[in-house]
This record gives C-alpha cells, structure tokens and sequence, in this order.
C-alpha cells in the first residue's frame, strides 16, 4: 500500500488537502469520492510504500505518549460531538499529528474502520496503545450510540490517571536526583580529589589517622575496579529489566515496592485509585460488574494487586458480595470495603466507586507531601555526611602535620 497527497473540494467547494493510503491511485479516487470529495491533484508520497512485513515491524511497538493519546481522545470526543462521520475523523486527526508511527496507527485503524470493522475492534490491533479499559469504554459507546461521551469520559479518566502518575514521579524525582549526584560528587572526589592528598602523605612519610587510610584504601580500590564495578552495575540494571517481563519476577519486585515504608504507602493507595475509577467508570456505563473487574485488575499496575482482585472476581461469579471477597483478599483498607458495602446496598456502587477514587487520590497527595518532608532532609544528611567524612579524612593529617610542624 502507498501513501498519496491530494488535493480536493468538498461538496460545498471547500479545498481540502491531506494523505490517503491505497493500493493504487484509481483506489485511491475511489476512497476519496465516497467521502464525497472531489480529487484536483493527486501524487504518490515517495517512500511511503511499505510491504507487509515493514508494516508489521513499523506497527509491532509503535512509540505513542500518554500526551499524545490524551490530546487524540480529546479531539476525537469533539469530532464526533460535532457531528463528523467517523471515518473523516480519523482522517483529520491522522493528518494533524507529526509522529510518523502515530500517523502510521491512526491509518492503519482508519483503514479497519472503513472496511467494516468495529471502532472497538480496530483500536485492538494496537493493545499496547489502547489499554483493555480504552477499548471497553469505545465499544460501549459504539453499542449505545453515544460515543463522543465516552470519548469524553476517556479524556478525562486519562487526564486524572496522567496526573496521578505525575504526582508519584515527582514525589520520586527529586529525592533520587540527590543522590544521584551526591554520588557522583562522591566517586569524583575519591578519584580524582582523594589521590592528590594521598600522594603529599606519602611523600612526608608521617603515620595517617585511621580514617585517612580508610578513605584511601577506598579510593584506591575504586579506582582499580571502577571498570568492574559499572559493569556489575549495568548487569544488575539489566538483570532487573529482564526480570520484570517476567510474571514471577514482576510479582517479586511489586511485593518489595509494596513493603516499602512510604513508597510503599503510595503505590498501595494509587493502585486503589486506579482501580476505583476504572471499575466505577465501566459499572456506569452498564459493562457487567465481573467483566469491569477483570478490566480494572489490568490497571492498578501492580501484579500482586491484580492477581488479588482477579482472585476476587472468581468468587463474586460464585455469587459473593463484592466488598466481603475484597475484605477477605487484604488488599484494601477497611475504609474501601465499608463504603463498597454501602454503594452495594443503596444500588450506588459506581458513585462511591468514585468518591472512593476522589478520596485516595488525596491520600496520595498526603504521603507524597509526607514523604517528600522525610526523604529530602534524610538524603541531605546522609549525602552531606559522607562528603564531610571525606573531607575531614583530608584535613586530618593536615591538622597533624601543622602541630609536628609547631
């Protein structure tokens, strides 16, 4: 298939121009009259054919941010609010974005779309762009005619769970980049700084303070294996990368992220909030409760948990309540499962679903707060310790040489 540009008028004379993928430019006239377009130029865009196989590694991993999802979701909603048929929707909102794998997506859907195939469906193709719960709220909205809400809810549920991430990466951010360079001051004073006192001490012969030595030994030793000691670093990084694409080493690492003090705290309550708004947003739109919970495990975005709530579904099909099975798990806070029971009682259960997500989503921003207070003082302190211990370990013999000296 090949990429062409045209140039055309539309039934009120309007001049349009943009892309159209076809297998041959007779094809492609014929795609654009059925959008009652009528085609002034038409050329083939060189370098846009791809064969099959280029399309499947072009596609296998397309790079599409959460940014770009959110402004497509949005415009999308507002389309089809507007009235635009679907198809020239997926045609403006292809032609407006510059990432060429985006664009490369959004045709592929449009292409799906066009051939008869469902909103919901074509979105599957791309599963690591359009989570489970983007396709679910797309199909519901196809189902009942009333799409551009969903749409509008998604922009939502997207611009909350993007704000939640934002919180936790910044309550992270700061305390991490301290200590990376407080490192890196660190290294660079036992390599490069340490080795000048050392070799003045040596040269006037007199007995080093034990701490002196100590530094020293230890900068000796850095700087003799530094080479080893990266690689032993890289291979750790590496080996934990490859262990959490693995399910058993990913349920290891969430169980250590969720026994951290703080740390710990927020990915428990982000998780809740995950999960809250995501099964309170498919329990409105009408999607089964056993079906919203198999799609709100997949969010939460930690394996223990999810394991915990799909665990959870398979009694609420054996005919449990909802907030007793969560009880039983331990998972979630009495608080969670107390107000689920209300919302299960007063036929409710999607509002309190979201006033749950409202409340823990504050909780997080508490313990980010907290954690934040804790960390930054702590990681000064112990950075600033260590500079100072090295420092002090210098100025020893200095201090000794002064008073041999007097």
């Amino acid at each position: 298939m090949a990429m062409f540009q045209y140039m055309a008028k539309n039934v009120v004379g309007q001049s349009i121009h943009g892309e159209i993928a076809a297998t041959s430019s007779q094809e492609a006239i014929q795609l654009l009259r059925r959008q009652d377009m009528f085609v002034t130029r038409l050329t083939e865009k060189m370098g846009g054919a791809m064969n099959a196989s280029q399309k499947k590694i072009s596609w296998r991993n397309p790079h599409v941010t959460n940014k770009e999802l959110v402004a497509f979701t949005h415009q999308f909603s507002t389309l089809i609010r507007a009235g635009v048929p679907l198809l020239e929707c997926l045609d403006i909102l292809g032609t407006e974005v510059e990432n060429s794998a985006w664009h490369s997506v959004l045709q592929h859907i449009r292409d799906d779309v066009e051939q008869g195939a469902l909103l919901a469906q074509a979105l599957g193709h791309f599963s690591t762009i359009f989570h489970e719960f983007y396709r679910r709220m797309v199909e519901v909205g196809e189902t009942t005619g009333r799409l551009d809400e969903s749409l509008s809810q998604l922009a939502i549920y997207l611009d909350k769970q993007a704000q939640l991430r934002a919180k936790i990466i910044s309550a992270l951010a700061y305390p991490a980049l301290l200590v990376t360079v407080a490192l890196l001051v660190f290294v660079f004073l036992l390599i490069w700084v340490v080795p000048l006192f050392s070799g003045l001490f040596q040269e006037f012969g007199e007995s080093l303070p034990w701490l002196t030595q100590i530094v020293i030994h230890l900068a000796d030793g850095l700087r003799e294996h530094v080479f080893i000691l990266v690689g032993l670093l890289g291979g750790l990084v590496l080996a934990g990368r490859i262990l959490s694409t693995k399910a058993m080493g990913r349920r290891f690492i969430d169980e250590i992220l969720l026994s951290l003090p703080l740390v710990g705290a927020i990915f428990r309550k982000s998780a809740i909030v995950r999960f809250s708004r995501t099964l309170g947003f498919l329990v409105h739109r009408g999607v089964p409760l056993l079906t919203g919970l198999s799609v709100a495990a997949t969010v939460t975005g930690n394996s223990v948990i999810e394991q915990s709530i799909k665990a959870v579904a398979t009694e609420v099909q054996d005919g449990k309540l909802l907030s007793e099975t969560l009880r039983a798990s331990g998972m979630f806070p009495p608080m969670v499962t107390q107000m689920i029971k209300v919302g299960e009682s007063t036929g409710s259960l999607d509002t309190m679903l979201e006033k749950i997500a409202d409340l823990f989503e504050q909780e997080v921003d508490r313990v980010v707060v907290a954690m934040t207070s804790v960390l930054e003082p702590c990681v000064i302190v112990v950075v600033g310790s260590g500079i100072a211990l090295v420092v002090v370990a210098m100025y020893l013999p200095i201090f000794s040489i002064g008073s041999i000296i007097g």
